[in-house]
């Protein structure tokens, strides 16, 4: 496995979230244990979070705990279980929130569901971060993308909302950043088989 890299001396560390808690409905499997290169999506993100240099790391599992945490290899990454993912994603923020440390400069929040996010796009993200004041969003093709970045301040804002309330629902609370990105694959996302087909002909099909 490459190298993680090294963090500029004197800038905070940035945490990882990654949110693996869903019930993967519409794939009809566990998406985070479908095989991505030499290991599992989840494995791939977490490993990606280690290399750019995110630290420290959550996962937040919920659905199939016991299965997942069996047949992932965390690294160094902490567990936590979401034992309230069924009432939406919102839990799973306040979950990962809760066990980062209480000095936080902030954290990327990344998705089980997303394993070619690059450690190119996490450094651009984190580099951003230490520059803005302010939440850090991928704009990808005119759309907005993942991973985001959340300073500490806006942890609170998170902590309050509910239900399948993701983070961009406190967007007009605070300064967002956009960070224009070219390669448009990042912006893809696993919800069904035909989207797993298709990120895995992509990044493993190439001459």
């Amino acid at each position: 496995m490459a190298e993680a890299l090294t963090k500029p001396i004197g800038l905070p560390a940035i945490a990882g979230l990654i949110l693996a808690a869903g019930e993967s409905s519409r794939f009809g499997a566990p998406k985070q244990l479908q095989a991505w290169g030499r290991g599992n999506c989840l494995e791939a993100c977490i490993r990606t979070a280690e290399i750019a240099g995110l630290n420290p790391i959550v996962v937040v599992l919920g659905d199939r705990f016991e299965e997942i945490q069996a047949r992932t290899r965390f690294g160094r990454a902490l567990i936590v279980r979401n034992l309230e993912w069924e009432k939406g994603q919102s839990t799973s923020l306040r979950a990962g929130i809760a066990a980062l440390p209480e000095v936080c400069f902030g954290a990327v929040f990344m998705l089980a569901d997303q394993p070619q996010i690059s450690v190119s796009l996490l450094s651009a993200v984190m580099e951003l971060a230490w520059q803005k004041d302010a939440v850090i969003l991928p704009v990808i093709g005119d759309r907005r993308a993942n991973p985001v970045f959340f300073p500490k301040r806006a942890f609170s804002h998170l902590m309050e909302l509910e239900g399948d309330q993701g983070g961009r629902a406190i967007f007009g609370e605070f300064p967002v950043a956009q960070l224009p990105w070219l390669d448009e694959e990042m912006a893809l996302d696993i919800d069904t088989r035909e989207d797993y087909d298709r990120l895995t002909r992509i990044f493993f099909s190439k001459p």
